[in-house]
């Protein structure tokens, strides 16, 4: 078990680092760093193209993350 233990270790660290990159690589320019921040806009139009493709993986990674978390939790308790 010590080797699944250290393979969800490693995905952990590896989703972690790809939702940084994608959450600083996100174009907030003109909604400031408020928005930046909280995630909110005020003149929402619909992001198209590949801002809404990143917006949707970094939502899909941060349930993958919580799931993630959860299992090392469980293995790191109970193994």
């Amino acid at each position: 078990m010590n080797v699944v233990f250290t393979i969800v270790l490693i995905a952990v660290i590896a989703v972690s680092g790809i939702m940084t990159y994608i959450t600083l690589s996100l174009n907030t320019k003109s909604d400031g760093i408020g928005a930046a921040i909280t995630g909110a806009s005020d003149s929402y139009r619909g992001a198209v193209g590949v801002e809404e493709q990143k917006r949707k993986l970094l939502g899909n990674l941060g349930y993958t993350f919580g799931v993630l978390c959860l299992l090392y939790t469980i293995f790191e308790t109970y193994l």
